[in-house]
């Protein structure tokens, strides 16, 4: 194989959507497995639609997943002088021509079509205009576009490195527009221009494009270009077997980032989507896929987005892969960065977290990295470790009347006794003082331990109290316990 270069060429209309991140990610690995090169190239021809705020997202999330491009950004709409040569080109070869049909009679055409249930295609009108047709229709001004002519009962075939040979028959199309009424080129023109000039090896790109190869392969052949290997990626469902949409909960990268996923998992994630390695391994470094990738061993089956596995997988990269300063970092990078973004009580837990020492903050982590899944979730997990102040939740209040506050209070009083008399109050000293008051209460442990876990979160379930103590210390312990004990009268 040859020098291998591809490219990703996201349309800025809106966020990075997973499966094109999953474009891009296949494109980075492929180039990198071969030791090629990849182009970022923003297609942004759609002017309406098209919002440099967007532009500006997808090049942000594509460096937040470690996606590095070799060359670009190179933007369409700055391109515009190139493509006009090669428009010109086509018609001074008789591959194209220009069209004065009216929106009016192009809808007209389409209705009759559709009445007569059959699919629309253009009936050539324009295309046996004389030149002084056109030389009188221009010099009245009359809009136009300009569309390719495409040879009759030609039959495009082609191997797609995933598909395998493709057919089509180009009387299902014909003549197809690649300016429009504006002067404005369109993408299935403009791709091809910009795919030969940079040397495009491999088009990687969502099956959903494939109806747009037999009329880009047609376009290379006219201008004399070497045509590319194409690679079509199966759809990505839900768990539903449809496809992918909001329903299924989010789709864009932006929003697994404020939702707390790591980026290394999200990128291992999305490579396993249509793509299955060899060796069976799942946890996978960037390094590792690019060393496994290659494009014929990606399925041309659907690809089903299961969110409980990725939620799985970025807990593996939270529990065993970061470096835990590493996570501590990123934990306070997130709380920075998309803080406002959580619930009020949230918010509340995180103005704290960021009020103390990184050391402290990593001890925390260390004691509770096994519980929590995002970054999103740290501040529920961690909230006994920072506010010593709560409320008891409905349910702590119910196991308090189950329990009878009468009962609780002398579970706390006396647990409280014992944490002053001790000279230093950890982990174990905890669970020794606990076991003393079940016995001396003759109360069960079971009503114990649930009741100093009320007295200290306010909460009924939640982290081991062993490791709350061991980190907040006696003097928290004590506050908190005496403050329950308020709650009590």
């Amino acid at each position: 194989m040859g020098k291998v270069k591809t490219r990703f060429a996201p349309s800025p209309t809106g966020w990075l959507h997973l499966g094109n991140a999953r474009t891009a990610i296949f494109s980075y690995l492929f180039a990198k497995h071969h030791g090629g090169r990849l182009v970022l190239r923003i297609e942004d021809t759609d002017r309406e639609r098209s919002k440099k705020e967007f532009e500006t997202a997808i090049i942000e999330d594509l460096k937040w997943l470690g996606i590095d491009w070799d060359e670009g950004p190179y933007r369409q709409s700055e391109r515009f002088e190139i493509y006009k040569k090669y428009v010109d080109l086509l018609l001074e070869k008789g591959y194209a021509y220009r069209c004065f049909c009216t929106q009016e009679e192009l809808e007209a055409e389409r209705e009759k079509a559709k009445k007569e249930g059959r699919p629309y295609r253009y009936n050539g009108k324009c295309r046996h205009l004389s030149k002084e047709e056109i030389e009188k229709n221009l010099k009245e001004g009359k809009p136009y576009t300009i569309r390719f002519k495409v040879p009759d009962g030609r039959e495009i075939v082609f191997n797609d490195l995933i598909k395998g040979e493709v057919r089509f028959n180009v009387n299902d199309f014909g003549d197809f527009v690649i300016v429009r009424s504006d002067g404005s080129p369109v993408y299935n023109f403009v791709v091809v221009i910009d795919d030969a000039i940079m040397g495009i090896t491999h088009v990687i790109r969502g099956e959903d494009h494939l109806s747009n190869t037999p009329k880009q392969i047609l376009l290379y052949e006219a201008l004399g270009f070497p045509i590319p290997k194409f690679a079509h990626l199966p759809i990505i469902l839900g768990e539903d077997r449809s496809k992918l949409s909001k329903r299924h909960g989010a789709v864009s990268v932006r929003q697994y980032r404020i939702d707390g996923y790591l980026p290394e998992a999200l990128l291992n994630f999305l490579s396993l989507l249509g793509w299955y390695p060899k060796d069976g391994k799942e946890i996978l470094s960037k390094e590792e896929l690019i060393e496994r990738f290659d494009l014929e061993d990606i399925h041309n089956a659907p690809a089903v987005f299961n969110r409980e596995k990725l939620h799985w997988m970025n807990g593996v990269y939270i529990r065993e892969v970061l470096d835990l300063d590493d996570l501590t970092q990123r934990v306070i990078n997130y709380l920075k960065q998309y803080g406002e973004k959580l619930s009020p009580e949230d918010q509340k837990v995180a103005k704290e977290i960021l009020k103390k020492p990184f050391g402290y903050v990593k001890e925390v982590v260390s004691k509770v990295r096994d519980s929590f899944f995002t970054l999103k979730e740290f501040p529920q997990r961690a909230k006994p470790f920072f506010l010593e102040e709560y409320t008891l939740s409905p349910e702590a209040e119910k196991q308090i009347e189950k329990a009878t506050p009468e009962v609780a209070k002398n579970i706390t009083q006396l647990f409280l006794e014992k944490v002053k008399k001790a000279e230093t109050f950890g982990g174990e000293e905890f669970k020794k003082a606990a076991k003393e008051v079940s016995k001396e209460l003759k109360l069960k442990p079971g009503m114990v331990f649930k009741t100093l876990r009320i007295a200290l979160t306010g909460e009924t379930q939640g982290v081991g109290l062993d490791l709350l103590a061991d980190v907040v210390g006696k003097d928290s312990v004590i506050k908190r316990l005496e403050r329950f004990l308020t709650l009590l009268k």
